[in-house]
């Protein structure tokens, strides 16, 4: 009985605990931005993965076969094209994020399908927004960029709130999701009005720091997801008496032009953010020409694009004499994807909404209109979950527009979620009390534990190698070079194929080495860094700050012909670049100095918490802020 029984339903609950965690640490970790910060969660959702295998005989709602197999087809083409990009390291974030999020999508569409479990996940999101909400209140109150955990730092927008995301438009992809789904419990869940008021303060609190977050993006995709929340709410009651239908209709239409009404008054309080929802639509904004940099790079290879993370390069050799901050992402989902995955990718994704969207759609139509036609019972926590679910997914829809929320990892998982409450509305309609899955459906449940196993292996061979160049950097930012230098060794045992280790590793030498008043003692840590930038420059070529840090230490030792070389392929990779040119610049300069009278160069990167320039994701690279 035991076996039959309670070990499935132990293992379930085994998993959503594991979820709960796994989501806490990658929203607490600044949305997992950093390798380091978001391995962990692969982790902990890898073992939820393997405790899924013990769920097996439990009889389950079935998922829809067409969304399962179009999800696996659609990312099994992501990670072929993420194994076949030129540089591997750049692929590791996204190859991750998928990973996990097929992790979350299985569990919710095939194990976790109960409407209890669901909503007692919701909770915890909600719980997590209150935190991040709290968090971003303090940052816009007092300006002063705070993070509660001083070693994670954000780059100074002023008064925007973030929570503990390092960027404000990352905390509004959260909100707005998790702000109408519970939104969709308030208004159709059965659970008792006092926790319905609960729930209410949580997702009012919520967007209201969704405003704080001064998101333009932000404020276009939850406007369009409360849009369609009242469509779907109204096409739900329109079966219902025309006493009701108007009485709820009319009594949402007042609450919504209350609610409206009230957010336009708070906003126009500060002049910060009646200027942020003003411009919202800029003729001159920089995303146009990271947009067109993707067009470029599109055309490139149509069908199947350049490659996972290739925008990074890509972005660069197109982009505009405006555009001189590294731009690491498109700021629009589609281009990006179409950029680096080409038409393959897009109509894979085509088809990926298109199933769950249908699917979302007619469970809709069963829970919705036809049950409150003959149910006297207006209310349903799965209709609740499945309308929240259509207002979520329309809303990024909207914001990928203009943003790349998909490529921070904490939000990714966040879709998935929403996705796999497509997926499976969690409603048995089968008469047969059959306890066993059916084959179809064990098949999809034995995909949990095989990419949970993976996750495990992959998390416990790079998160070591992860951590040590995370505390590398660290070091590095604080000026203790010689602490990064130990700690950049000890990384380099555990993953070899790290660049940044090695740049790490040559970047304190050269900090050292400016430091030394002997110009013998200075040379010779320069030296010694010289093969750690070429390492790295071996395993990540284009990677232009390796190219700059090794042209200074090898003018450094006069060895110009070769510092000539690097910096030609550094202006060929990036030609509009200013900083690229300023480096060519002082190159020849050093060069036509005589060694008697040369100045000591200084090196051009020093890593800082959240990145080297201003960025709006925390990723390591350079990023342009929309």
């Amino acid at each position: 009985m035991f076996q039959n029984d309670r070990l499935p339903r132990l293992a379930e609950w085994l998993c959503l605990l594991l979820l709960i965690v796994a989501f806490g640490l990658i929203q607490v970790m600044i949305g997992g931005t950093r390798m380091a910060f978001s391995l962990p969660t692969c982790g902990v959702l890898g073992l939820a993965g393997v405790l899924a295998l013990f769920s097996l005989r439990a009889q389950k709602p079935p998922a829809s076969h067409v969304c399962l197999a179009v999800t696996a087809v659609f990312f099994a083409y992501i990670l072929a094209r993420a194994w076949l990009s030129p540089v591997p390291y750049v692929t590791r974030s996204d190859v991750y994020s998928v990973l996990g999020g097929l992790v979350v999508y299985y569990l919710v569409a095939c194990v976790l399908t109960g409407s209890k479990q669901r909503m007692l996940f919701m909770l915890f999101l909600l719980a997590v927004g209150i935190a991040h909400s709290v968090i971003g209140a303090l940052q816009f109150r007092d300006g002063n960029n705070y993070m509660p955990i001083w070693w994670l730092q954000r780059y100074d927008y002023g008064s925007r709130a973030s929570g503990f995301y390092v960027c404000p438009n990352h905390l509004a992809g959260y909100l707005e999701v998790v702000g109408v789904i519970g939104l969709g419990m308030v208004c159709w869940s059965r659970w008792p009005v006092w926790s319905k008021l609960l729930i209410g303060y949580a997702v009012g609190v919520g967007y209201v720091v969704l405003i704080l977050t001064g998101s333009r993006g932000g404020y276009l995709s939850a406007g369009a997801s409360l849009a369609v929340f009242g469509l779907l709410s109204l096409l739900a009651l329109r079966r219902s008496s025309a006493r009701l239908f108007w009485t709820i209709g009319g009594v949402g239409v007042i609450t919504a032009a209350v609610v409206a009404a009230a957010m336009v008054f708070y906003v126009q309080k500060s002049d910060f953010l009646t200027g942020r929802a003003q411009n919202t639509f800029e003729a001159d904004n920089i995303r146009l020409d990271l947009w067109q940099a993707a067009l470029d790079q599109w055309k490139l290879n149509p069908v199947f694009g350049t490659g996972t993370g290739t925008y990074l390069y890509y972005g660069r050799y197109f982009r505009t004499e405006r555009m001189q901050l590294d731009p690491v992402y498109v700021h629009n989902d589609y281009l990006h994807l179409l950029a680096e995955y080409g038409l393959v990718g897009v109509l894979g994704l085509g088809a990926f909404l298109l199933v769950h969207l249908g699917r979302g759609w007619q469970s809709f139509r069963r829970l919705g209109p036809k049950r409150v036609a003959v149910s006297p019972r207006l209310t349903s926590n799965a209709l609740a979950l499945n309308i929240g679910a259509l207002a979520a997914v329309t809303s990024y829809l909207v914001h990928s527009v203009v943003d790349f929320n998909l490529h921070i990892p904490g939000n990714l998982l966040l879709l998935a979620f929403v996705f796999g409450l497509l997926a499976n509305d969690g409603v048995n309609r089968e008469s047969a009390a059959n306890r066993v899955a059916p084959r179809g459906q064990l098949l999809w449940r034995l995909l949990l534990p095989a990419l949970g196993i993976l996750l495990i292996v992959q998390c416990v061979r790079l998160l070591p190698g992860e951590y040590f160049a995370e505390r590398s950097r660290g070091s590095l930012r604080d000026q203790q070079p010689v602490r990064a230098i130990q700690l950049a060794r000890e990384g380099l045992k555990y993953d070899p194929e790290n660049p940044d280790l090695h740049f790490y590793l040559g970047l304190a030498r050269l900090t050292i080495g400016e430091r030394m008043e002997d110009p013998r003692a200075a040379a010779s840590f320069y030296q010694q860094a010289i093969p750690d930038f070429q390492r790295a420059r071996a395993i990540a070529p284009q990677e232009l700050p390796y190219a700059l840090e090794l042209a200074i230490a090898l003018d450094f030792v006069r060895r110009f012909e070769e510092a000539e070389a690097v910096l030609s392929e550094a202006l060929r990779l990036d030609p509009r670049s200013e900083s690229v040119r300023q480096a060519y610049e002082a190159h020849l300069k050093a060069w036509r100095t005589p060694p008697a009278a040369a100045p000591a160069p200084e090196a051009t990167g020093q890593p800082v918490e959240g990145e080297e320039f201003p960025t709006e994701e925390g990723a390591p690279k350079k990023q342009a802020e929309g």
